[in-house]
């Protein structure tokens, strides 16, 4: 976060007079690329918007370079490279948010799959369910992944709160696989995991529940996705219930698909959290059953289609 001294004349906004309006940047001093593969944003900076053609040189107010990227915009990174040998499909990229790949499970988890099988020492009895549950666990975030996902959430949040937990730190010349795997090796980082693995064992035995899809919900409706901080392009905040749920605060709202042929945009989408937010109305959960059936719907764009809508309505209104 950047705080600027309001007392003193030093820190006023600047004014340009080539500004669409005083006290913000002109458009040429604004990240801009254009490419035929791809580009992507994922809530970090606009360095990597695509490898190939880095972003940088800009006012820290509006995109920093050679810093460590999210988790997500590497999850991103990751999947998009995989596609770009050719066309990418509507199907690509609702894979891309759906099939709910925890991207950090694939940095750390033979790491602690290796700390599960040579260090639980002691506690191996205790731990060993846990160990049992992460190898198991499909390292995905969909409604029938199992208990390993809470686990594995829980550690790595207690984590990355952990100086040098890394085995490979960020590095600003390898920044799609830096920082990578855990330092089990280093007494610190040993411990602290220890530490975490016996939190998450007396947590996960209160639950009573085994499904992600019945842990992770909005009031009934269970709710695929994590936290970004996982590396979950399908991102979710939750808060705890006392019923041991974990109620859906934000995340994914609405997500729209769009493809463009001669004819014009198709366009498929949904709004996760529903249109009304009036419970009794017909409207208020429906949407999220379908995001939580991984369901999108076409979304009309031309006269005709949207004519078309067996529920097409006209009102009107005269003041």
């Amino acid at each position: 976060m950047i705080m600027l001294d309001g007392a003193h004349s030093a820190c006023a906004w600047d004014i340009d007079p080539r500004a669409a309006q005083p006290g913000i940047f002109p458009a040429d001093q604004l990240p801009q690329l254009q490419r035929t593969d791809y580009v992507q944003h994922s809530n970090d900076s606009a360095w990597m918007a695509n490898p190939k053609a880095p972003l940088s040189g800009f006012s820290p107010v509006i995109s920093q370079d050679n810093i460590g990227l999210g988790p997500r915009a590497r999850f991103a990174l990751q999947r998009l490279q995989t596609l770009e040998q050719q066309p990418i499909t509507v199907t690509d990229l609702q894979d891309m948010v759906m099939d709910n790949e925890v991207y950090l499970a694939g940095q750390v988890m033979p790491d602690l799959l290796t700390f599960c099988a040579k260090h639980l020492g002691a506690d191996a009895a205790t731990l060993q369910p846990l160990c049992t549950s992460l190898k198991n666990w499909d390292q995905r975030a969909n409604l029938d992944s199992g208990v390993g996902l809470v686990h594995f959430i829980n550690l790595v949040q207690h984590l990355q709160q952990i100086p040098d937990a890394w085995r490979v730190a960020f590095d600003p010349a390898h920044p799609l696989t830096t920082p990578s795997g855990l330092a089990i090796d280093r007494a610190p980082v040993a411990k602290a995991l220890r530490a975490a693995m016996l939190a998450s064992s007396a947590e996960v035995s209160k639950l009573g529940q085994t499904r992600w899809g019945d842990i992770q919900v909005s009031g009934q409706t269970p709710i695929h996705g994590g936290p970004q901080e996982l590396g979950i392009y399908n991102a979710m905040q939750t808060v705890p219930r006392a019923d041991g749920k974990r109620e859906v605060v934000s995340g994914t709202s609405y997500l729209q698909i769009v493809s463009f042929d001669d004819k014009g945009p198709n366009a498929v989408g949904v709004l996760a959290f529903s249109e009304s937010s009036n419970p009794a109305s017909a409207y208020s959960k429906d949407q999220t059953q379908a995001f939580s059936e991984k369901k999108l719907r076409p979304l009309p764009f031309t006269e005709a289609q949207i004519k078309a809508d067996p529920h097409y309505q006209i009102h009107r209104v005269k003041e």
